[in-house]
């Protein structure tokens, strides 16, 4: 395990950590109710599939809650039921959200230099990928975004 692998797998854990605690504090009745834009539950999935997707590089195509099922590279993606939605309570989501996780945490850890400097795929990105650990970056950012956004709903539920 290099550094960067440890900062990586660290930050990511760090952050996780942080958006779990926000999502905890939302009342069970009200996770899976929009307030802003989408339900505290539709956070935690959202990330927990970008999390397979971008971290884990699983094309499993069962995703749901990307926020990009209409990008043609993402429709491929999206074609078996979703292992989840937003209304199996907030227990179920928070079990997947902790378990992808993990799986990404331990993931990260485990990787080497090749695999940080290899590409990955990326929709948003104008040829469908972009530098590996340019995205996983990205994706930390990411994470840090729906964790505001869960704070912020959570002021308007008050």
């Amino acid at each position: 395990m290099s550094d960067l692998t440890l900062f990586l797998a660290e930050q990511y854990e760090a952050e996780l950590t942080a958006f779990r605690t926000s999502l905890d504090e939302v009342p069970e009745e009200a996770f899976g109710t929009a307030t802003l834009s989408h339900a505290p539950a539709w956070h935690a999935l959202h990330i927990a599939d970008w999390l397979r997707l971008v971290v884990l590089n699983d094309r499993t195509p069962n995703y749901h809650h990307l926020g990009w099922e209409t990008v043609e590279g993402i429709k491929n993606l999206g074609l078996q039921p979703a292992p989840m939605n937003e209304n199996a309570g907030k227990a179920a989501v928070m079990a997947r959200l902790e378990e992808i996780g993990a799986q990404a945490v331990t993931y990260l850890h485990g990787m080497s230099a090749d695999d940080l400097n290899g590409m990955t795929f990326s929709p948003s990105a104008p040829t469908g990928e972009r530098p590996r650990l340019l995205a996983l970056g990205m994706h930390l950012r990411h994470v840090g975004y729906h964790r505001g956004q869960v704070q912020l709903a959570k002021k308007v539920l008050t």
